[in-house]
């Protein structure tokens, strides 16, 4: 292990910045999405949902193959909670397109993802109730776990000027 990676320095790998970026756009997309959902726009909320799951297991498949960059020196509450945040991230938002399924894919009507991919697989009340219920709950836990970490993001850039959200960013920290 290098210095750099010892003491907090390294940067993320462009693979884990990409999907980093590209999964931060489209969750925020769709907590607003659906906050927001109407009939019109249902079916882009469902195909996005699926491309994230798709995203996600890519980023799970990434992710355990590379160590992550070590933690800057933080107070251990602070690094404790940070990988809270994370884990809750990467299991909320993985398991929020299933939850999702679970509900359109057992509903009365007749789901489709970007007005072409069917989603119904039979209806079934309780099943879709569970999904349903699991599928809000969950939003509130991932605009939680979102607003906790942009907030530490931009504290530890503004506040404690160190490199935590550089890391991140495109290109060398």
């Amino acid at each position: 292990m290098t210095d750099s990676t010892v003491s907090g320095t390294a940067t993320f790998p462009s693979a884990i910045k990409a999907l980093h970026w590209a999964l931060a756009v489209l969750v925020l997309l769709m907590i607003y999405g659906g906050f927001t959902l109407s009939r019109e726009t249902a079916t882009y909320h469902f195909g996005t949902g699926l491309v994230i799951l798709v995203l996600m297991v890519i980023w799970l498949a990434v992710k355990s193959g590379k160590p992550r960059p070590a933690y800057p020196d933080m107070p251990r509450w602070q690094e404790i909670t940070a990988k809270a945040v994370h884990h809750g991230l990467y299991a909320c938002v993985t398991l929020q397109p299933i939850f999702g399924l679970m509900m359109v894919s057992f509903s009365k009507g007749s789901p489709v993802a970007f007005t072409v991919i069917p989603l119904k697989i039979v209806q079934n009340d309780l099943i879709n109730e569970i999904g349903h219920v699991a599928h809000m709950v969950n939003a509130f836990i991932i605009t939680g776990l979102v607003a906790l970490h942009i907030l530490a993001a931009l504290y530890h850039h503004l506040v404690l000027k160190d490199n935590v959200l550089k890391r991140m960013l495109p290109g060398k920290a």
